[in-house]
Formats: C-alpha cells, structure tokens, sequence
C-alpha cells in the first residue's frame, strides 16, 4: 500500500473517530432522563432520585425522573426505546419490561434485546416465604409436605407471569411439587394472603417481609442471592441447599438506552454510575431500601439479561405460559 494510501486510510478513520470522541470527552453537558415506569412515589422512582442526588455531588448535571407508569413498565420501556441514542435518555427498569413482559405480550411495542445495557445498578433477594403456622421449618420440609399434600398446597404471586410466580414454577419443576397458583394485583395483597393464612408459601422480596419475619409471623426457608442477608443470617441461601446457579433469584435493577448507543457514551455512563456510588452516603441510602449496589461493566450487564431471558423463557415454555 503506497504511503499516500495509508495517510488517506488514518486521516479518514481519525475524522470519523472524532465526533465520538467529542461528544464521550464532554459528556453529559446537559441532564439526562431518566424514565421510570411506576407511578410516584415508588421505590424505583426513589432509587433513581438517590442516584441523580449521587451525581450532582460528584459536579455533574442532575438527572430528570420521568414517571412512565402502565402496561407492567412497557410504556416506559416504549419511550426510551424510540428515543435518540444519545445517551440523554435512559430506562431505570426492574425485571419485568426487560425479560418477563415479552413472554407474557404478544405485540410489544419494543424490543428488549435491541435495548442497549449500561450497568446493573443493584439488587434485593427474593425469599421463600411461608405461612406462621405452616408445619414446616426448612426447604425440605416445604416440599415434603407438598408431596404429601398434591394441588392442595397454594402459593401466591403480585400476578401471572411475573418474576415471583415464574420462580415458584422453577421451583416446583425442580423437586417434582404439585402446588397452586393464587395471583393477586400486587405484592401487598399476595403478602396479606400469605398473613392471613390464606396461602401456604410464595417467593417475594425479603425487604418487604422482614417485619413479619422477625415478629414470627412468616417463615423464611431459603435466599435468592448469591451470599446470605444481612438481615436474616440465619436463613441459607438455596445455592447453600445444593440448588443450581440459576436459583440466585433477586429483584433487580437496570440501567439501559435506546438501541444503538455509541460505545463510548455507554461506557462513559457506566463509569459515572460507578464512581457516584463511590459516595457511601448513597450506598446507605440504597441498603436503607433493602438494596445492594452492584455496578461493574456493562458487558457484565449485557451477559446477566441473556442469563435472565433464556432461563425464564425456558421457564415460560415448560409450564407453557400463553402470551396475551
């Protein structure tokens, strides 16, 4: 290749490097939206708010919570998905708008693996959780009992196809139990069924039940997280019980953008949320919510939702789970 040749290759490829360049090294000159898709007043939308408090004390712009609630966070989702990949506009999403509404929708208006990750910004145990006065102490014992009681041991859910009722059916395939579904608008109300003896057990967030935990009133069996809660040590986690890695069952939290978000931005946004929990006044404030920060890369993120989707879609199809 003559020299003129090659000048002429690295001259092009620096001026089309260039406007990226630019626009990562003065990032972000202007607040970004955060699109939230809960109504106010919700622990998402307080979460986000911790992380925009967390960026204007490192000198950085504030960032707008915008509240997108309907359709299980699809109209959020929605929005951020047709926005402009400019790293300006971003989805602050739990697990539902991007892995479990798509098996559960038939016409989504977006498409979750086109979203692009940023960072995985945190996380909180989901817990097997027991009636007070079941006669059972332990996992094991759950499933005896089960086995000794077919399709007359009930399990309630915030609704079908959600991240709780999705982890009983693992569950259940896993050790062979029988057990019936009883959905509810909501974990309040699934909770209450669980107080009132309503219902057997279920799978929920441990944050929200700890109350009733340390009172007696429900019994915890085994922790969807990878190490054992601070808040209830004496409880095993259920990879402690010999259950495989797709058992670290968690509520989780996600940053993502549009699709097609230039590299740089993307990793430009993830070192900011990174270095803005560095502040431990806002990993305070996020355990005071029950959650852990997990931060890391985004292809770390990236790799996690392709964890998620093929398992809860194989989850899905076995317990044959019709879109509606």
């Amino acid at each position: 290749m003559s020299l003129s040749r090659r000048l002429f290759l690295t001259s092009g490829a620096a001026a089309m490097a260039t406007p990226l360049q630019a626009q990562e090294a003065g990032f972000p000159s202007k607040p970004i939206t955060i699109v939230v898709g809960s109504s106010s007043g919700g622990g998402v939308e307080t979460e986000a708010r911790i992380i925009s408090e967390a960026m204007v004390k490192q000198g950085r712009p504030p960032l707008i919570v915008e509240l997108r609630p309907g359709a299980m966070g699809s109209a959020g989702a929605t929005a951020v998905y047709r926005a402009k990949p400019d790293g300006y506009t971003l989805l602050f999403s739990p697990a539902s708008p991007m892995v479990f509404n798509q098996l559960t929708h038939k016409n989504l208006t977006y498409d979750p693996a086109k979203m692009t990750p940023v960072i995985l910004v945190g996380d909180q145990p989901l817990v097997l959780v027991a009636r007070g006065d079941l006669p059972a102490d332990s996992l094991a014992d759950l499933v005896a009992y089960a086995r000794k009681n077919p399709g007359r041991t009930f399990y309630s859910s915030p609704g079908i196809g959600g991240g709780n009722h999705m982890s009983v059916l693992l569950l259940a395939k896993h050790t062979g139990m029988d057990v019936k579904h009883v959905p509810f608008p909501g974990a309040a109300p699934a909770t209450q069924a669980l107080l009132r003896g309503e219902v057997d057990f279920g799978i929920i967030s441990a944050t929200t039940l700890l109350p009733w935990y340390k009172e007696g009133k429900l019994k915890f069996f085994a922790m969807g997280a990878k190490e054992r809660y601070r808040e209830a040590p004496d409880v095993p986690t259920f990879r402690e019980l010999g259950y495989p890695e797709e058992f670290v069952l968690t509520a989780w939290r996600v940053l993502v953008g549009p699709p097609d978000m230039p590299a740089p931005i993307v990793e430009r946004l993830n070192r900011i949320i990174n270095q803005a929990f560095e502040d431990p006044v806002a990993r305070e404030r996020y355990k005071t919510l029950g959650l852990e920060f997990r931060g890391g890369s985004a292809q770390e993120v990236a790799d996690m939702l392709k964890r998620e989707a093929a398992t809860w879609e194989r989850v899905a199809r076995e317990n044959k789970i019709e879109k509606e």
